[in-house]
Order: structure tokens, then C-alpha cells, then sequence
């Protein structure tokens, strides 16, 4: 991807629609229901913007009295995001999508406790947020292990008899301490693992 398609992407409210079609195929009316914290005009505007990027395709049209109804799904080999393509970002940009990850998390999780029928301190399986001191051999074998984890989760994706959907929100990244810390937890070698919640 190049550094254009990597902005493109990596937005707050592209990143979000981008992540959502990638699990299903939607209308932009099912998208809003999905992103409802996201206005209508910035929701058109960032589907138009994958659809010419590339990012995300027409699956298929519908007619509906005198309009067309169009369903878009995500390219997968082109919504996935690589350690080059966040190297093409400014630190500004990078920021931003994580923010756009985070918001989407907190929409997601305020959906979910609004559902009369959720039972959510029992459903919250993890929430955690920790910083772990790794050597890089011990980075490397842990990044791995959570890409192997994340293949079998994406085998699992769609909906099956007696499955019902969870959200997995994982982010991995050397850990600089605020000024406020002990210096211990701003050494070199660490990582963050950030809301992993199921």
C-alpha cells in the first residue's frame, strides 16, 4: 500500500468503516446503525473515499422503488494494514487511527450495555491493559503467537449455528512511561497490550 492509501485508510472514521466491512457486507443505511456516532455526511463521504481507494468494493446492487441500493465489502488484501504502511504515516496520522480504534471500541461497548438483554460484567471475558518488559527474541515470539491466535479468530468470523459475536481489541507497541512514572516503567524493551476484550 502506498503512502496515500495508508492515510486514506488509516483515518478515524475510515479505518472504522474499512474494519466493520471487512467482517460483512453492508448497505451505508446498516453502516449508520453500526457507526452511529458518526454523522451521515462524514459516513458517505468516507465510503466514497475506500470505494475510489480501492480499500473496499460493490458487492452488489439492489433496486429499490426508484433507487439503486448498492452493498459494499472491504478488498481484503488491500484493508489490511502492515508495519510499512504505518511507517508511511506521520506520528499525527498514526495517532489518529489509533484514537479512531478506540472510539470504535467505547461505540461498541456502549451498544452492547444499552441491550436490555446483555449481561455485560458477566460477558466481559478480559479487560486488561498491561506493560510487560520483553528482550526482543521474547517481542518477536510474543507477536507470533498473537498472529497465529488472530489467523484462527479470522477463520471464525462468520456467523455460525450457535455462535454469537465478539469484539477483540488488541494494539502492541514499545511503552514510554509518562514523566510521572518510576523510571523502570519507561526502559527500553517494553510493550503495551492495550483492551484486549471479548
Amino acid at each position: 500500500m502506498d503512502p496515500r492509501r495508508s492515510r486514506l485508510l488509516l483515518h478515524p472514521v475510515r479505518i472504522r468503516v474499512s474494519l466493520v466491512l471487512s467482517q460483512s457486507e453492508m448497505n451505508v443505511k446498516q453502516l449508520a446503525k453500526v457507526l452511529d456516532d458518526v454523522p451521515q455526511a462524514s459516513l458517505y463521504r468516507a465510503v466514497s473515499e475506500l470505494l475510489e481507494g480501492g480499500i473496499i468494493e460493490v458487492t452488489r446492487e439492489e433496486r429499490r422503488g426508484g433507487a439503486i441500493e448498492r452493498y459494499f465489502r472491504a478488498i481484503e488484501e488491500e484493508s489490511l494494514i502492515s508495519r510499512q504502511d504505518i511507517g508511511s504515516l506521520s506520528p499525527a496520522e498514526f495517532v489518529a487511527g489509533i484514537e479512531g480504534l478506540n472510539r470504535m471500541l467505547a461505540a461498541d461497548a456502549s451498544r452492547y450495555i444499552a441491550d436490555e438483554q446483555s449481561s455485560w460484567v458477566d460477558d466481559f471475558t478480559i479487560v486488561d491493559r498491561m506493560v510487560a518488559h520483553l528482550d526482543a527474541q521474547e517481542a518477536q515470539e510474543i507477536e507470533e503467537q498473537l498472529r497465529a491466535v488472530l489467523a484462527r479468530l479470522a477463520a471464525a468470523s462468520e456467523p455460525r449455528p450457535g455462535t454469537t459475536p465478539h469484539v477483540l481489541n488488541l494494539t502492541v507497541f514499545p511503552y514510554r512511561g509518562s514523566e510521572h512514572e518510576e523510571d523502570t516503567a519507561a526502559s527500553e524493551g517494553e510493550l503495551e497490550s492495550a483492551s484486549v476484550g471479548a
